[in-house]
């Protein structure tokens, strides 16, 4: 682990470029003074504030305020991080698919850090999701009328899909249950087993269908995005809102 305290841009740069040379990938995490440009699905700018930014080692990049759970702004997974000085440290955080960037200027850095985590663990909480996923193979009315169970646990190259099931009108529906909030790491992943189910089955048309208790506000923008749909289920096992067909209900 690397820890520098008020390091000046070259410091900071040249520690972050060590890290970055190294087969094994770093987490980041930079407390100072910055400003966030944001060019994409749409534009944004804040101006500057100190914040937590965090770089994740799969190119999660994370902007936090001093409140509040959800960051001001963010990239996901994949992207492409580039670390420059231009009147200070500079972070230039892209992804082409779809293209959009993210600049991070900093004025002033009070903090920074490198580090690996070793995390090999999966959370396991026992019971109460697969008590859930039983109760929407039972019913899965429940998520939308007219629904039928054809697979639980089908396997695909990301994973297992939850329930695979068919609508009305004979569409496949991939069903995935969380017990918590959906947060945009269930919505990449509920995309990744549609591609990975349309590929191995020359489907051209599937359904993705989250289920859960609430969702996040990043969560709610990427499935309106991707075109992915939400039901919310409470811990009672009711829909809260059987009409909640699409996005347009939020």
């Amino acid at each position: 682990m690397k820890y520098l305290v008020s390091p000046v841009p070259e410091e900071a740069l040249e520690a972050l470029n060590e890290s970055a040379s190294n087969i094994k990938k770093r987490m980041v995490t930079i407390v100072g003074n910055c400003k966030v440009d944001y060019n994409g699905r749409a534009r944004s700018f804040l101006d500057y504030g100190d914040r937590l930014v965090i770089v994740k080692a799969d190119g999660t990049v994370m902007v936090h305020g001093n409140e509040k759970r959800e960051p001001l702004n963010w990239q996901p997974p994949g992207t492409k991080v580039k670390y420059t000085i231009n009147g200070g440290l500079t972070i230039e955080a892209k992804r082409t698919s779809p293209p959009e960037s993210m600049h991070i200027h900093f004025k002033n850095i009070e903090a920074l850090s490198i580090f690996q985590l070793h995390d090999g663990a999966e959370l396991n909480i026992v019971g109460e999701e697969a008590d859930i996923v039983d109760k929407l193979e039972a019913d899965p009315s429940m998520i939308e009328e007219g629904l039928r169970v054809m697979r639980r646990e089908q396997v695909t190259n990301s994973g297992y899909i939850d329930l695979l099931c068919e609508d009305k009108d004979g569409t496949t529906v991939v069903v995935e249950v969380k017990r918590t909030a959906i947060t945009h790491n269930a919505v990449y992943q509920l995309e990744a087993y549609l591609v990975d189910f349309k590929r191995k089955n020359h489907k051209t048309k599937v359904r993705g269908i989250l289920c859960a208790p609430r969702v996040t506000e990043m969560a709610k923008t990427l499935l309106e995005e991707k075109g992915l749909e939400y039901r919310q289920i409470g811990y009672d096992f009711e829909l809260k809102d059987r009409s909640q067909s699409s996005l347009e209900n939020f």
